[in-house]
């Protein structure tokens, strides 16, 4: 396009490149805005995922003489005093078959007892949806469909089983202790970065901030190095708010 005078008045390449550039850095700089706020609202649905799992853990312990869902990975659980305690495995809703014949065709354990009496009823409860690690949901819906007992079904939300004081009876229990986190089975697998929803006894679901990233990095990474056993209770004590254990006097055995 020309004007009166005859200059040209159309955009240049220059001009265009500009404007590219310039949109090009806006976009780079709401992105990170946009992700935030994603992740922000991811954070708000595991919490109400948690608040369901507490709701459940609460009304199945009126129905079980206040006791809270066990599991075979716990002492001396079901009568079973074989089995070493697992807690790395305490995100495990549901057994394979033939692993623990004594449990018969009933492979449901720990937090997967609120899904088999129907106190949960949605499998994504179960599912944080901020997980990009080994244990999404999609990745296990057509196990929680099949039930055929070929595959373990694990969520990501580690089940503590047990208070503090080693109590499974819910009122015994103080009510800031946690009983339910974000997974801690492995650095890879963190649902969140910079902290951990948590489920305390209390049914609070509260948001604890890792800073330093002291859990996520110095006492998983240790858990893992010692097998995945050792390191576990330092973890729920800093969930709890107690003071880490001194790494010298821990002997590795479950509490």
């Amino acid at each position: 396009m020309r004007s009166a005078l005859g200059v040209r008045t159309g955009f240049t390449m220059m001009d265009i490149m500009v404007s590219m550039a310039v949109i090009s850095i806006l976009i780079a700089l709401l992105l990170p805005a946009v992700a935030n706020v994603r992740e922000s609202a991811r954070k708000v649905i595991c919490g109400s995922n948690m608040r369901q799992l507490g709701m459940g853990i609460s009304i199945y312990s009126q129905d079980y003489r206040d006791r809270i869902p066990d599991s075979v990975f716990l002492p001396q659980s079901r009568g079973n005093d074989l089995v070493f305690p697992s807690p790395e495995r305490m995100d495990a809703v549901r057994l394979t078959k033939g692993e623990f014949p004594e449990m018969g065709s009933d492979l449901w354990d720990g937090m997967g007892l609120l899904y088999r009496d129907e106190y949960i009823t949605a499998p994504s409860v179960f599912y944080c949806p901020s997980h990009k690690g080994n244990f999404q949901f999609d990745a296990v819906a057509d196990a929680w469909t099949r039930l055929d007992g070929r595959e373990e079904i694990i969520s990501n939300y580690l089940y503590r089983g047990t208070g503090p004081n080693d109590s499974r009876i819910l009122y015994k229990i103080t009510s800031s202790a946690s009983l339910v986190s974000d997974t801690l089975r492995s650095y890879e697998d963190l649902n969140h970065k910079g902290g951990f929803n948590i489920l305390q006894a209390g049914l609070a679901v509260n948001w604890f901030n890792d800073v330093g990233d002291l859990i996520a990095q110095d006492i998983l990474l240790r858990s893992e190095d010692d097998g995945g056993v050792t390191g576990f209770d330092d973890v729920w004590d800093r969930l709890d708010g107690l003071p880490e254990a001194d790494p010298d006097d821990i002997d590795g055995e479950g509490s």
